[in-house]
């Protein structure tokens, strides 16, 4: 399935569905969005993310000042709390890699370990976010390191009418530290955290366990393995019990799509339509580098 958007100032792109199992997934062609570009052409940018919540747009080796420049056309940019893994010059945007200069990591080594929507331990949540293919995992021709996603609203619609009787009107704190120790303790990439260094991270936030798409208006699950931490009112062993149910829901194979890299993808994701996942298939000696910017989003409701 593809479409070629037409503009009078700027080149035409191809866009095409990336088969798979959901709807998910689509790529770009014959577009350099380091280049100004004319409303018309956002909009059917937006529309192709409205459609398939990940979108790849091909061969974007970006300056980051090109990149923020344009990912501000989606709303204003997320500072991410780990000040280490920003890009220098640049707050508003992180790498995610395992390249070490100096013997120092540039960025996040271990993110994505969890399922995940970003930036959900805020009040307000990242709409989208934008993900740079800068240097990708590669051997014997065969590239490493798929971002996993899976689709929030389709998993939600499969669920029973006895299940989405019982879940709706719940709530559910969601943890910037729990999510810290979690990968800390399992993984060893980082430290644990004291008591007195949780308090300079964001508290926890409520957000509905049940969330209504601001645009598309579909409904999907907003609770992830990553950040949340307690459905609000319930006792832990009913609370635990139920997360796990809706984990081992949501993240079945027929709601997944697994992203292959290219090299000069920019990746863009709708946050209210699909959470994501890494694949850590590569050691150390294959370099990925990537650089992010989160877009703040609206309060889930």
């Amino acid at each position: 399935m593809s479409r070629t958007a037409e503009t009078p100032t700027t080149p035409p792109f191809e866009l095409t569905a990336i088969e798979n199992a959901t709807s998910v997934g689509a790529a770009i062609e014959r577009l350099d969005v380091s280049h100004p570009m004319d409303q018309a052409t956002f909009d059917a940018v937006e529309a192709a993310i409205d459609t398939y919540s990940v979108v790849a747009v091909r061969g974007q080796m970006l300056a980051p000042a090109d990149m923020l420049s344009f990912a501000k056309r989606f709303g204003t940019p997320q500072i991410n709390a780990r000040t280490e893994d920003h890009v220098p010059g640049f707050s508003e945007m992180t790498f995610i890699s395992n390249v070490l200069e100096n013997g120092t990591p540039i960025g996040s080594r271990d993110g994505g370990r969890y399922w995940h929507s970003d930036l959900c331990y805020m009040a307000n949540p990242s709409r989208v976010t934008l993900l740079n293919a800068l240097e990708v995992p590669e051997k014997d021709g065969v590239v490493h390191g798929d971002t996993r996603f899976a689709a929030v609203a389709d998993a939600y619609d499969a669920l029973d009418e006895n299940m989405k009787a019982r879940i709706d009107g719940l709530k559910a704190a969601n943890s910037y530290c729990h999510h810290w120790n979690k990968k800390a303790r399992e993984f060893g990439k980082r430290r644990v955290l004291t008591d007195a260094e949780m308090k300079q991270y964001p508290e926890d936030v409520v957000h509905p366990i049940v969330r209504t798409h601001p645009r598309t208006g579909r409904k999907g699950l907003f609770v992830c393995d990553g950040y949340t931490k307690e459905i609000v009112g319930l006792p832990e062993a009913e609370s635990r019990a139920l997360l796990d149910t809706l984990f081992a829901h949501l993240y079945r194979p027929e709601f997944r799509y697994h992203h292959n890299w290219q090299l000069g993808d920019l990746l863009i994701w709708d946050n209210a339509a699909v959470q994501h996942k890494a694949t850590f298939d590569y050691g150390e000696p294959l370099r990925r580098k990537m650089q992010r910017c989160t877009l703040e989003g609206t309060a889930p409701y």
